[in-house]
């Protein structure tokens, strides 16, 4: 469906103003997801402080160039594309993103999304770079993995004077 010139140039004017309030931006390829799905995951991008947004790839592609973005070619987007706005935690959307990803490929779905690349202080990383930081752990998951560590040989240590114990008394 055509849409008219000023609802163009409106998309474009939303584009740039998102661009230019995120911390970073992220293109993501999405196939074969439901709507369920993809309300799902717009609310939990939402509740990470970032923007969900399915886009046409020409008109965001001059909003690139208009807010100052590193531009790249429209070939390098391929399919359905949508992108992700982070603006407090930068790392919040594609966290959850990289979950859905796992969980597709764990139940075996054709649904898919794939990291085609990011824009971190307004030049262009591949996907292959935002998909390593995707998988990085968070600060709360490592310092869990820290107390984790430091508390195991505490735990063996009691786990083996338990078993003295009851030898003793046996």
């Amino acid at each position: 469906m055509a849409i008219s010139r000023d609802k163009k140039q409106e998309l474009i004017k939303q584009y740039v103003e998102d661009l230019k309030a995120a911390n970073n931006v992220v293109i993501v390829q999405q196939s074969g997801i439901s709507v369920n799905t993809a309300t799902a995951v717009r609310k939990g991008v939402l509740g990470t402080d970032g923007k969900y947004n399915v886009v046409r790839k020409r008109l965001f592609l001059r909003a690139l160039e208009e807010a100052g973005y590193e531009t790249i070619a429209h070939e390098q987007l391929e399919g359905p594309i949508v992108v992700l706005y982070a603006h407090s935690d930068e790392y919040g959307p594609l966290k959850l993103i990289n979950k859905f990803a796992k969980e597709f490929v764990k139940a075996k779905e054709k649904s898919q999304f794939k990291f085609l690349g990011a824009w971190y202080d307004k030049k262009w990383h591949d996907g292959e770079y935002v998909t390593d930081l995707a998988n990085i752990p968070s600060k709360e998951e490592l310092l869990s993995k820290l107390a984790y560590l430091f508390n195991y040989p505490l735990q063996s240590f009691a786990g083996t004077l338990d078993q003295i114990a009851k030898k003793q008394e046996a």
